[in-house]
């Protein structure tokens, strides 16, 4: 696959428009077109509708165009990573994490990562697991964090950290001011679920079924974030873990389930990698910001 004709179609769907993509890369349109055009010939799929007034991208392009921008960054960083790899130092870290550690617990240790080693270069990016799987699996980053298990053969895994899982209701809520709650107690009231093709659901599930019970699923939602703020305006009850919980800045009540379940957090690496020392730094400051939760 020929890497001109790569950048040519990320251009054109990130500009819009066949002219922006030909002036950000100095050529005419009628090449950027036979780019684009020879692109669709070796993939085997059209990227674009064509009428005379635009370019209209595919659902397909749009599915491509995540993967092709990946593999298109990757490249454009070589050169930074050549750089440092030439100096001998240790001068930049990538580090991928899943969204909800984004404001719970990541803040935390990039500042106490920064106090420690303020001459290393930090990049942060946030992505839903599945996501952040693939990332790290094409070797887009140094290190992730995420929830355990992961079953991905080109990602090698080591425990962080575990947190039991509570259930969040409202101030107010039925469920409030418990020491504790059961899933016998938990499934008299209204469950606000995740989609069941995440793991916190599934996980969520095995507490009930090991207490032979079942839910009752009101509405359903693929964030633990928003089922949380759903949980904080009245509609129900959220099983998650406390690092989500300190994201939302709505009050709410966070009750332990027992008997307790714990949550496992890892450290991802790409198969075979081992962690430099500044992704190390990095690995003890996350597990010191999970140790205030």
């Amino acid at each position: 696959m020929h890497l001109k004709s790569l950048t040519a179609f990320c251009l054109v769907l990130r500009h819009g428009s066949l002219s922006a993509a030909a002036n950000a890369m100095n050529l005419s349109q009628p090449a950027v077109s036979r780019l684009v055009s020879n692109l669709e010939h070796e993939i085997g799929f059209q990227l674009f509708h064509r009428d005379k007034r635009a370019l209209r991208p595919t659902s397909e392009a749009r599915r491509f165009y995540r993967e092709a921008e990946r593999i298109l960054t990757g490249i454009e960083q070589l050169g930074s990573i050549a750089k440092d790899i030439k100096q001998g130092g240790d001068t930049r870290l990538r580090v991928v994490v899943m969204s909800r550690l984004a404001t719970g617990v990541v803040p935390q240790a990039v500042a106490a990562f920064s106090r420690q080693m303020p001459e290393v270069s930090l990049t942060v990016e946030t992505h839903h697991r599945r996501d952040m799987e693939r990332w790290l699996g094409g070797r887009q980053f140094d290190v992730g964090f995420g929830p355990l298990p992961i079953e991905d053969e080109l990602l090698d895994t080591e425990p962080l950290y575990s947190l039991n899982a509570v259930a969040v209701c409202a101030p107010d809520g039925p469920l409030a001011g418990r020491d504790d709650v059961s899933a016998t107690d938990l499934a008299d009231h209204q469950m606000i679920a995740l989609t069941p093709d995440t793991l916190m659901q599934r996980q969520t599930d095995a507490i009930f079924a090991a207490a032979g019970v079942a839910p009752q699923i009101g509405l359903r939602t693929s964030s633990s974030l928003v089922a949380c703020l759903f949980a904080a305006a009245g509609l129900g009850y959220a099983v998650t873990d406390p690092a989500t919980v300190r994201s939302i800045a709505e009050p709410v009540d966070a009750v332990p389930i027992t008997p307790a379940f714990p949550l496992d957090y890892g450290v991802l690496l790409p198969r075979g990698a081992s962690l430099s020392p500044a992704a190390a730094v990095f690995r003890d400051c996350m597990r010191e910001a999970f140790e205030t939760l």
